[in-house]
């Protein structure tokens, strides 16, 4: 997407969800490695993750990468302290046309946009003939359902997207008050998901308020200033007629882990087993709807070893690709989490 401009000019791409610091990782790579090295030339990825709030091997497939373009940061702090860090950096003009900086996980619309994709894909070629969809989305940045939410607004017959979330229940709190309330991030054994301000739900917010911008800029200084900002009961009406929640505690992911493995011997990770879950809770009171139901599944169960073998007593089958990057070294720099000093550190390793 952005090959076009590598070839003349310098641009410095960041990333902070983890799946999506995979992705641009190993794309940068085989740019250069294998496709046109002239491409990714020009290119500097910056990559943010939480110190010891990731897998060791979400780490290392993100910390493994040897090579001149791809700089990874672990940052004291939590999944919003990246985030909050990459959008000030984003609300810097002067800084952000200076490094010509872009972003490649759901902060960006293209990632919306090809998520939108598997939706209809899902719909038309597993649903039953005449059948609404029912789709159960791990949650925690909100991108990956926002895209589900976009598809519905396209056109595509689906009845509910379930929100389906860890401890982080920030979502699942405000369906049921309106009342969007951040609070202190918990960790915890889907760390993906440890998210308490979930970016791309201003978007859907926006779309119910019309796109009205003084509106949403409103919302956002009440956040900014009170920690919280509250719908209207109208907004909130429409916006349950599409969307259900439910937030999964540990104990119940365990449980359906191994409820699944003791079914058919496939195992869920962490965060497809929350989906799961909130599925089965959906299902529960709508047993009689006739919906075609999909949970989309997250990550590979490998990248999440350790807590698998402590539910199952087994380790999960680890791909080629990731167990050969489990052995080697490891390039990263651990940074506070302080903005100057994250900047200082970009402008140092950016081309010149």
């Amino acid at each position: 997407m952005f090959k076009h401009i590598y070839l003349h000019h310098e641009r410095v791409t960041f990333t902070y969800t983890t799946e999506a610091k995979e992705i641009c990782v190993w794309g940068v790579m085989e740019q250069e490695l294998k496709l046109r090295p002239q491409v990714a030339r020009g290119l500097r990825i910056f990559v943010l993750h939480p110190k010891g709030r990731v897998s060791v091997t979400q780490r290392k497939l993100m910390t493994t990468i040897n090579s001149k373009n791809v700089f990874n940061i672990a940052v004291k702090g939590s999944f919003d302290d990246c985030q909050t860090l990459v959008k000030s950096m984003f609300s810097d003009h002067q800084f952000r046309t200076s490094i010509n900086m872009s972003g490649v996980n759901s902060i960006n619309w293209a990632r919306i946009v090809v998520q939108i994709v598997y939706y209809f894909y899902s719909h038309f070629r597993l649903s039953e003939k005449n059948k609404k969809s029912v789709f159960s989305v791990p949650t925690g940045n909100f991108g990956d359902i926002y895209a589900g939410y976009v598809a519905y607004k396209m056109g595509l017959p689906i009845s509910k997207l379930i929100i389906a979330t860890n401890e982080n229940d920030l979502l699942y709190k405000f369906l049921r008050t309106g009342i969007y309330k951040p609070s202190k991030v918990k960790f915890s054994i889907s760390p993906s998901m440890d998210i308490q301000v979930a970016s791309n739900f201003e978007r859907l917010i926006s779309s119910y308020y019309n796109n009205n911008s003084r509106k949403i800029s409103e919302l956002m200084k009440q956040l900014a200033i009170k920690g919280f900002y509250k719908i209207s009961k109208n907004i909130l009406r429409r916006i349950k007629n599409i969307f259900y929640s439910k937030s999964v505690n540990a104990k119940n992911t365990k449980k359906t882990i191994q409820l699944v493995y003791n079914y058919n011997n496939k195992i869920l990770d962490p965060h497809s087993s929350v989906g799961l879950k909130a599925l089965e809770d959906y299902y529960s009171g709508n047993s009689k709807k006739f919906e075609n139901l999909f949970c989309l599944e997250t990550a590979h169960p490998a990248k999440f070893g350790e807590t698998i073998y402590k539910i199952l007593k087994k380790n999960p089958t680890i791909p080629s690709e990731i167990s050969k990057n489990l052995k080697k070294k490891e390039f990263y720099k651990v940074l506070p989490n302080n903005l100057n000093k994250i900047k200082n550190y970009i402008n140092t390793n950016r081309l010149h």
